[in-house]
C-alpha cells in the first residue's frame, strides 16, 4: 500500500462529497436544509456524510475486539484467511480489517465540517450550529480513541487535507503522533466548554420506522467519561478516574434524561426447570451507527453472518462462542428469591444437581442469546444441519432470510457505561459505591444502606457540574425495588444491580460479596454484635411503655425532667410522654438509651476504619468482578479485547491480554495464538 493511502485514500471524497450515503431513508429528514460555505451546502447532509464514513468502521470494531479476545474461537473450515489471520494476531498491512484510511477519513470529513461551518451563525438568539458542532467534535474525538486503542501511536490531524501531497508530510512525519494520553488529553480540552452546558444532541427528527436520528450522536458528557477512563488507565493517575465518574455521574443524572439500567432479565422458574429468557439488549442503545440493511445498498456489516446461520454462508458459521466465555458462565452463582403465601425462599444454582444444559448453568445471559437448533437430514451436505444464532444481532435485522443485515451497531449500550462508571469508582477510591452499581443498583437508599459513612463522606466532596456531589440520586428516577419509595404510586423501580441481568436476586446472594477480613473487622464485628443486643432492648422496652399525649403549650415542662421520669416523642403533629413506674425505671431507660448511642458512635468509627483498611482488599477483588460482568453483559459486541487492554495498561502487565487470550480453549488447554500478544504487542501495525 503506498504511504499517502493511510490518510488520503477517500478523503478528498470526504471533502468535497459528504453529502451523499447510500441510505434513502437516512436522507428522508424533515429539518430545515440551513446553508453554509460548506461543499455542499447543506451542514445536515455534511453530517449525514460523516455518518456514512463511519459505517465502514463497523465490522473491523466487532472483529478487532473480539476475535483477538477470548470470548469467541472460529471454525477454521468456514472462516475466511482475513478473520483466522485476526484470530491468530498475524495482521499485516494488506489484512481487510486494518485498513487505517477508513478511520482517517471520518477524521477528515469531521476536521473539513469543524473548518468550514459557520460557527457564529446566529438564529433565534442562540448559535445555530452548536449543537451539530458538538456532536462533530464527539465522532472526531471516537474516532481517534478508536485509533489509539488500535494502533497506539498514530498520525493527528486536526486540519483538512484537500490533496495527496499533504497526506504525504503527514503521514512521512515522526512529529506529528500521538499516543493514548495525548489523544485524551487533546479531546478533553476540545469537549470540556460543552460539558456544562445544556446542548442536546442534534435530532433530524425521524428517520425512518427503526430510527430516532437522536440516536446517532454520542452524548459529549458520556464521551468525556470514556476519554478520563481511558486516559487513567493509560496513566495510572487516580484523578482521572475522579473526573470519570464526575461525567458519568452528570451524564446518567442529567435532569429529564436519566439513564437507568432497566429491570429486564433473564431468570428461572422457582423449581429451577424453565428459563424466563427476559434478558435483552432491545431499546438499551445510547448511541449506534446506522446500516443499510441490503446487500446491494452501500454499506452494510457481514457481522450477521459471521455469528448466524443463514442461506448466505450456507448456515455454516464462522464465529462460535469459547470455551471460555461458557466456563465463565458457568462460574457465576445463580440467586432465586421467591415469596409465595407469605413464605421466603432464597434458592441457589449451585444446589441444582441436574442440568438439561450446560450453558443454563451459572448466569442466564449467554443461553439467552445464544441459540442452537438442528435441523433434519434432508439437506444436502452443503448445508450445515447445526444452525446458530447470536440473538444480539439476529434480532435487530430488518429482515430474516437469505440475505440479513444488522441495521444498526451499538456504539454505546446503557448497562455497558454503567459497568464503565463502576470501573471508574473502583479506582477513583469508591469500591462500596462500584459494588453497588453490579448487586444492588445506585438509589438513595441503596447509598445509606450499603455504602459506608466514610465513603460517603468522600463522595460527597467530589463536586459535579449539576447535582452537586457524587452521592445525588433523584429518589424518584433511581429507584431499586427495596427503595423506600417503590411501593408509592406512579414510582416506577428502574434499577438493579447488573449482575442480576443474569444472575437472579444478585440483592439477597450470600455468595456475591466483597471479602471480609475477620482481622481488620474485629474490633467492628464484635462491637456490632453489642450494638445488635442494646437496640433489640431498646426496641423491645420501648414497645411496653405506655405513652400519654401532653398539650403543645406543656411540651417545655417536659423538656428538663426527660432524664428523669419522661421521655418526650412527637407521633402525628400531636406530643406525647413515655410514662415510667419509677425513678429509677427512667434513669435505667436513659441509661440504655446512652449506652446504645456511645455503642453506635463507637461502632461507625472502627467501621469507618475497618472501611479504610479494606479498600485495597475490595478494589482488587472488583477489578476481576468488573471485568467478569462486562465480559458476561458485553459478550459478542466487540468489547472484551480492550477491556483487557484497559486492565492491563492500569496494572502495567504488558502480558495480561496474552494471559487471558490463551484460556480461549478452556481450563487446562492453552491457546498458542495467544503468544503473539505478549509484552504488549496489542497495536496492528500501520501501513
Amino acid at each position: 500500500m503506498k504511504t499517502k493511502s493511510i490518510i488520503f485514500s477517500g478523503l478528498l471524497l470526504a471533502s468535497l462529497g459528504a453529502a451523499t450515503t447510500s441510505c434513502e431513508d437516512m436522507l428522508s429528514v424533515d429539518d430545515e436544509l440551513h446553508t453554509t460555505n460548506l461543499a455542499p451546502q447543506d451542514t445536515v447532509y455534511q453530517i449525514m456524510g460523516i455518518i456514512n464514513r463511519m459505517q465502514s468502521l463497523v465490522d473491523r470494531t466487532l472483529v478487532l475486539g473480539e476475535l483477538r479476545a477470548d470470548l469467541v474461537d472460529l471454525d477454521p473450515t468456514v472462516a475466511k484467511t482475513s478473520l483466522q489471520d485476526v484470530m491468530n494476531n498475524d495482521i499485516t498491512t494488506e489484512n481487510e480489517y486494518n485498513q487505517i484510511s477508513d478511520y482517517y477519513a471520518v477524521v477528515n470529513a469531521c476536521n473539513v465540517y469543524l473548518s468550514y461551518v459557520d460557527s457564529d451563525f446566529v438564529s433565534h438568539n442562540q448559535k445555530h450550529f452548536e449543537k451539530e458542532i458538538q456532536a462533530v467534535k464527539v465522532f472526531r474525538a471516537w474516532t481517534y480513541l478508536e485509533l489509539a486503542k488500535t494502533y497506539g501511536k498514530v498520525p493527528f490531524v486536526l486540519d483538512p487535507v484537500l490533496v495527496s501531497s499533504d497526506a504525504d508530510d503527514i503521514v512521512a512525519s515522526t512529529t506529528n503522533r500521538a499516543d493514548m494520553n495525548e489523544i485524551c488529553t487533546y479531546f478533553i480540552n476540545d469537549l470540556l466548554p460543552y460539558a456544562s452546558k445544556i446542548i442536546e444532541t442534534p435530532n433530524f427528527g425521524t428517520i425512518n420506522e427503526y430510527y430516532t436520528s437522536s440516536k446517532f450522536f454520542i452524548p459529549v458528557r458520556l464521551m468525556l467519561g470514556e476519554l478520563y477512563l481511558w486516559r487513567g488507565s493509560f496513566t495510572q493517575n487516580q484523578s482521572d478516574f475522579v473526573e470519570a465518574c464526575r461525567y458519568y455521574h452528570d451524564y446518567v443524572c442529567f435532569t429529564n434524561q436519566e439513564v437507568t439500567t432497566g429491570t429486564s432479565s433473564s431468570t428461572w422458574d422457582r423449581r429451577f426447570r424453565n428459563v424466563n429468557e427476559g434478558y435483552a439488549i432491545d431499546n438499551d442503545a445510547i448511541a449506534f451507527i446506522p446500516l443499510d440493511t441490503c446487500a446491494y445498498d452501500g454499506t452494510w456489516s457481514e457481522i450477521y453472518g459471521f455469528f448466524n446461520s443463514q442461506f448466505e454462508n450456507s448456515y455454516y458459521v464462522p464465529v462460535i462462542p469459547s470455551k471460555r466465555v461458557r466456563e465463565l458462565s458457568q462460574e457465576q452463582i445463580y440467586c432465586g428469591y421467591f415469596e409465595e403465601l407469605g413464605n421466603r425462599d432464597t434458592l441457589y444454582s449451585i444446589d441444582k444437581v441436574e442440568w438439561e444444559d450446560s450453558l443454563e448453568m451459572g448466569d442466564l445471559r449467554l443461553v439467552s442469546v445464544y441459540d442452537r437448533s438442528q435441523v433434519s437430514d434432508q439437506y444436502t451436505d452443503r448445508f450445515a444441519k447445526d444452525r446458530q444464532h447470536i440473538m444480539k444481532y439476529a434480532s435487530s435485522t430488518s429482515n430474516v432470510g437469505p440475505d440479513s443485515k444488522i441495521r444498526e451497531f451499538n456504539l454505546y449500550r446503557k448497562n455497558i457505561i454503567w459497568l464503565h462508571f463502576a470501573e471508574a469508582l473502583n479506582r477513583a477510591g469508591f469500591p462500596e459505591t462500584a459494588f453497588a452499581i453490579l448487586k444492588y443498583g445506585i438509589s438513595d437508599d441503596t447509598m445509606s444502606k450499603y455504602v459506608s459513612t466514610a465513603e460517603r463522606a468522600a463522595l460527597y466532596q467530589v463536586g459535579t457540574y449539576f447535582l452537586g456531589n457524587l452521592g445525588s440520586w433523584p429518589s424518584n428516577k433511581f429507584v431499586d425495588r427495596h427503595s423506600s419509595n417503590a411501593a408509592q404510586p406512579n414510582v416506577a423501580v428502574t434499577m438493579q444491580g447488573i449482575h442480576s441481568r443474569g444472575c437472579g436476586d444478585s440483592y439477597y446472594n450470600k455468595y456475591y460479596v466483597l471479602p471480609h477480613d475477620s482481622a481488620i473487622w474485629a474490633k467492628a464485628d464484635s462491637l456490632a454484635v453489642v450494638y445488635d443486643s442494646l437496640n433489640a432492648r431498646y426496641r423491645s422496652e420501648l414497645g411496653t411503655r405506655e405513652m400519654r399525649e401532653i398539650p403543645e403549650d406543656s411540651v417545655e415542662l417536659y423538656d428538663g425532667i426527660v432524664q428523669t421520669r419522661y421521655i418526650p416523642n412527637i407521633q402525628g403533629y400531636k406530643y406525647y410522654v413515655y410514662v415510667f413506674e419509677s425513678d429509677s425505671d427512667s434513669i435505667a431507660f436513659a441509661q440504655l438509651i446512652q449506652d446504645e448511642s456511645l455503642t453506635y458512635s463507637a461502632l461507625n468509627t472502627e467501621r469507618n476504619a475497618a472501611y479504610t483498611a479494606s479498600v485495597p482488599q475490595y478494589q482488587a477483588a472488583l477489578e476481576q468482578m468488573i471485568l467478569d460482568e462486562e465480559a458476561l453483559e458485553g459478550m459478542f459486541e466487540g468489547l472484551r479485547f480492550y477491556d483487557l487492554m484497559r486492565y492491563a495498561m492500569y496494572h502495567n502487565d504488558p502480558d495480561y491480554i496474552a494471559n487471558q487470550v490463551a484460556r480461549r480453549k478452556g481450563a487446562g488447554q492453552y491457546d498458542t495464538r495467544a503468544d503473539a500478544l505478549k509484552g504488549g504487542k496489542w497495536y496492528l501495525p500501520l501501513p
